[in-house]
């Protein structure tokens, strides 16, 4: 795709299963999205979605070490045949050093629920360039054109804002965030959400630095009525689409989800590339707010805190309820359990 055909995209995660789905999710788009410019098709699904290249992954410290995320990475991209994305490793640890010790590891040591037999991923395409520096790079070589998913802690994002400042945040397109919460429910302490908690610095930094509001899904919205997304749905529907992907997320979920006996599923970092991909059909409902982030509270350190009194700039774009069937449609169209053509008819409704 040349430069003017549309824009270009960085996927910063920190790979578990989730991220995983994400970026599945965004190279599916990649290609319908560059297939309907060539045709000139246009619907209200997508009214608002120009076609885009993924410029790189980045990888950052969360479910798992930055080492990790690679290989998680370069998993999920072997199973698509699109070892061409080039792979990028960050920040290994957050801007300060944490004072707490983490419970559990979800994901479980390496991210993809700790498989003795999983598929060993060659490092071989793992650029040496650091994470921060290309994103830099990026911006550099296409103002205005990069969007950046941001689906993990926000550190790499962070630090280059540090580094490079306006320079930096003046070139970048749109920045999409799942992180926080809108409603002070937490997933990994009783008030902040996981991947605010791992950085809350980070975060910080990033919404008290933008000049225009970053679109942000809160964990509240993952989790109000679940997607209406089972496991079993899951499981023996869209986990008996016969392909590589489907063959390696089956594998990682049933390790991390099935076995700790989770009856629904929520995979939030593809709700947030859902919305970003199909912003007509996945948003019903999203607030513009001034967002900031608790850095010293006792009980409430990481919790995204939103100005109800309208006294300070919006910097967020809240994105609180998600079309739930719309939703089901985007992600059975990611694991191919419906086509293209499906998924057009679904944009055309």
């Amino acid at each position: 795709m040349s430069a003017t055909a549309g824009g270009y995209v960085v996927y910063d995660c920190d790979i578990g299963n989730d991220d995983a789905w994400g970026l599945l999710m965004l190279i599916k788009g990649e290609r319908l999205f560059h297939k309907l410019s060539l045709t000139g098709q246009q619907f209200e699904g997508i009214s608002s979605r120009r076609p885009y290249k993924i410029l790189g992954i980045t990888c950052v410290q969360g479910n798992t070490t930055v080492d990790n995320c690679a290989k998680n990475a370069l998993r999920v991209l072997e199973s698509v045949d699109r070892l061409d994305i080039p792979v990028y490793k960050g920040c290994t640890n957050p801007i300060l050093p944490r004072t707490w010790t983490r419970d559990r590891l979800f994901h479980g040591q390496d991210g993809f629920g700790d498989i003795p037999d999983l598929p060993e991923a060659s490092n071989a395409n793992t650029h040496k360039e650091h994470a921060v520096n290309m994103m830099y790079s990026f911006v550099c070589q296409y103002p205005k054109m990069v969007d950046f998913l941001l689906v993990g802690p926000l550190t790499n994002f962070a630090m280059c804002i540090n580094m490079y400042g306006s320079d930096f945040l003046d070139k970048v397109g749109n920045i999409w965030i799942m992180g926080g919460n809108y409603r002070g429910k937490g997933n990994i302490t009783k008030s902040a959400e996981f991947n605010f908690m791992m950085d809350p610095e980070a975060a910080h930094i990033v919404l008290e630095s933008v000049d225009k509001p970053v679109s942000l899904l809160p964990w509240e919205t993952c989790i109000d009525g679940d997607m209406n997304l089972e496991m079993e749905w899951r499981l023996n529907v869209l986990g008996k689409v016969d392909s590589k992907a489907i063959r390696l997320m089956n594998a990682v979920e049933e390790a991390i989800l099935v076995s700790k006996g989770f009856v629904r599923w929520i995979v939030c970092d593809a709700v947030l590339v859902a919305a970003y991909c199909f912003p007509q059909l996945a948003i019903t409902r999203s607030r513009l707010y001034h967002a900031t982030v608790e850095l010293t509270g006792t009980h409430t350190r990481a919790q995204m805190v939103l100005d109800h009194l309208r006294r300070n700039k919006e910097n967020t774009c809240v994105i609180l309820e998600i079309h739930k069937q719309h939703y089901k449609d985007i992600i059975s169209w990611a694991g191919g359990l419906y086509t293209d053509n499906e998924i057009i008819e679904v944009m055309k409704v």
